[in-house]
């Protein structure tokens, strides 16, 4: 093979990180939570997180983020740190990114439109006729009607919240979607109706997902790759087999138990 088909080879497999984080430590006061933790997210794929109670799931996406500063360590998302000093990189990563919240977070007092609208006011550069065009095309993206741009999140069913959170985290077009138990609080036919639309979504604009889950239908269903928190950092990462097949106690027990038994024997 030729030194130019070598290069060629080279760049081929050259993947893309989102997401770095690199020997985090983390506290909430004097407790460490996080130490020598490092994670990745790939470009265009679906990377989801797991971990028991208490083990900093939550805290970990804080820091991804930028909503909470670490103790050390490296964190960069697109490249960037939180701590850059150009405020324009910091406002054009965070822009890159959209956040969808395990209970939809939508402003109670703001209509379906004026949710989903207010990331792209808050952006500014859009006169309303724009911001017009852009939110009634998420909504259909998320297939909900026109009519429903006037609702009051009050007036909404679970699932109905949830797409309409999902249009808002979208409003951007963001290259990384990070999803915290996108599924809870559905019943199984609207999660596995979710579960599809964002299925479609992905295939159509192909951006990166960091999803916290733990449900493993949800899991399976998704995910590229998973990754493991425990005992204060990642003990595992790689494909589902990959991390069902590291001996530890907190795998074992998650993906062993009947539900697991259940959600990857199909599988």
């Amino acid at each position: 093979m030729s030194a130019d088909a070598n290069s060629q080879s080279d760049v081929e497999t050259v993947v893309e990180t989102v997401v770095e984080v690199q020997k985090l430590l983390n506290k909430i006061g004097e407790f460490v939570l996080h130490r020598e933790l490092d994670f990745e997210v790939r470009a265009g794929e679906v990377m989801t997180l797991v971990g028991g109670s208490g083990s900093g799931k939550t805290q970990l996406v804080r820091v991804i983020l930028g909503l909470k500063r670490p103790s050390a360590g490296l964190v960069r998302v697109f490249g960037v740190g939180w701590d850059d000093p150009s405020y324009a990189r910091v406002r054009a990563a965070r822009e890159r990114m959209g956040m969808l919240f395990q209970n939809g977070a939508l402003y109670s007092a703001f209509t379906v439109y004026q949710n989903v609208a207010f990331p792209l006011r808050e952006r500014g550069g859009l006169d309303e006729e724009a911001i017009r065009a852009i939110v009634y095309a998420k909504l259909a993206q998320v297939e909900l009607e026109p009519k429903h741009a006037d609702l009051l999140p009050a007036s909404l069913s679970g699932g109905m919240v949830k797409r309409v959170a999902l249009a808002r985290a979208l409003a951007l077009s963001p290259e990384l979607l990070i999803l915290d138990e996108p599924t809870a609080g559905l019943d199984p036919d609207r999660s596995d109706a979710f579960v599809r639309l964002i299925k479609r979504m992905r295939s159509e604009y192909r951006f990166a997902v960091l999803m916290v889950t733990h449900d493993l239908d949800t899991l399976h269903d998704l995910s590229d790759r998973v990754s493991v928190l425990a005992d204060q950092h990642i003990i595992a990462s790689g494909s589902i087999d990959e991390v069902r097949s590291v001996p530890h106690r907190f795998i074992e027990n998650f993906f062993g138990g009947e539900r697991g038994r259940r959600a990857f024997t199909a599988a």
